[in-house]
């Protein structure tokens, strides 16, 4: 069937979200009048931190309890070696210029690829390492096959270029992919990642690869997380680059792998988030967005199993770890899937950590719109950067 000749294939796809995709509960999103959720205590009901030293004692409990309660543990530690590096021209890579292709060997626990787009001059560039969904090669105008595509398993309606037009029209222009030149001319690099290369997006798959190579309890956010601290270890070796300037971007599932590897690795030097949602940036109790027994039932493999039970770490503690390192929240007013309010909530809570290290508290957009990537989210982003890595 071919897309351009008649709307049916793009209405079968809408349908299939409506359907019997997440907008298919009918309390996805709370009438917006309802209160948020009650305030957030802190963690394992001990005294609200009210200095430095309370909170430096603290941080390491807190990453052990975001383990132990919803994320579950990383995988071994491994050297993450280079094994390959190569240089693709132009009219091999959608247009784009500067791009190189690189394969990060983990041993035993398996290999992932990065695309790397270096901008213009000799200077060593800051980098913004973007995590997506659909593989590297669909971040590309046209998919060129000099790109390689995922490792492993991929979700069904993410494997075919004929489904990329409705992806855009649905989700917004850069859902695969970032507006490369945009962000060369500003003077960043981009890494591109597709960390199901390790642990597959997918429910029986994922589960199977996790138990391989993690220890019992481990969810896929936690290790899609890890693999992009091993994608940090591969860019810190390159002089090219600025290992102190790393930034952190993703958007809904791969928003809240964001948070939770700034949460974890201190050396990634500023985060952007967007429409991360419940096991993000929201409380998992929020009235809004998407419920919690929807994503359990839906993406098992993305939590531990013990996310299930009332917990006491929530999304402010995981917040609050990543001060005082920079922090870009992104919403849209039409999401269905996020909670605006909830985050907002979160972010008062967590922003308290910024205060105790007189740093700027996070920073926050609400754009029109739906779930999704749009243009004004990547001149939110480089607006941010600018500002607070410099360019």
């Amino acid at each position: 069937m071919l897309l351009g000749a008649s709307g049916g294939l793009i209405a079968a796809f809408v349908a299939w979200l409506f359907l019997i995709g997440p907008w298919s509960n009918a309390d996805m999103n709370a009438d917006p009048a309802t209160p948020p959720s009650p305030v957030l205590g802190p963690f394992e009901g001990e005294a609200p931190i009210a200095h430095f030293e309370a909170w430096r004692a603290r941080r390491e409990r807190l990453r052990d309890g975001l383990q132990r309660h919803i994320y579950g543990p990383p995988p071994a530690s491994v050297e993450a070696i280079v094994a390959d590096k190569r240089a693709i021209a132009p009219q091999d890579a959608g247009g784009v210029a500067g791009v190189e292709q690189w394969e990060i060997d983990l041993g035993d626990i398996g290999r992932f690829h990065l695309a790397v787009v270096r901008p213009p001059g000799d200077a060593p560039a800051p980098v913004i390492l973007t995590l997506n969904f659909s593989g590297n090669r669909a971040a590309f105008p046209g998919r060129p096959q000099a790109i390689a595509p995922p490792v492993d398993g991929i979700q069904w309606y993410c494997r075919s270029a004929a489904l990329d037009p409705a992806f855009r029209a649905i989700f917004g222009a850069h859902i695969n992919g970032p507006p490369f030149e945009k962000i060369r001319a500003r003077g960043y690099a981009l890494a591109l990642l597709y960390a199901g290369d390790v642990v597959p997006d997918l429910s029986r798959r994922g589960r199977a690869t996790l138990a391989r190579i993690s220890p019992p309890g481990a969810g896929a956010l936690m290790s899609w997380a890890w693999t992009a601290s091993r994608a940090v270890d591969a860019l810190s070796g390159d002089a090219r680059f600025d290992a102190k300037r790393i930034a952190l971007f993703g958007q809904s599932r791969q928003g809240k792998t964001a948070l939770l590897a700034g949460a974890m690795d201190e050396r990634i030097a500023a985060i952007i988030a967007l429409q991360a949602g419940r096991g993000g940036d929201a409380p998992r109790e929020g009235v809004a967005g998407e419920p919690l027994r929807h994503m359990l039932r839906t993406f098992p493999h993305w939590f531990s199993p013990r996310f299930a039970e009332p917990a006491p770490v929530d999304a402010h503690h995981l917040l609050a770890l990543i001060a005082p390192r920079p922090l870009l929240v992104g919403h849209a007013k039409r999401d269905e899937w996020a909670d605006p309010a909830g985050a907002r909530e979160a972010r008062a809570a967590a922003g308290r950590v910024w205060d105790l290290h007189g740093a700027p508290p996070p920073s926050a957009f609400l754009r029109a719109g739906g779930h999704g990537i749009h243009p004004r989210d990547w001149t939110e982003t480089l607006n941010f950067l600018d500002a607070r890595l410099g360019p």
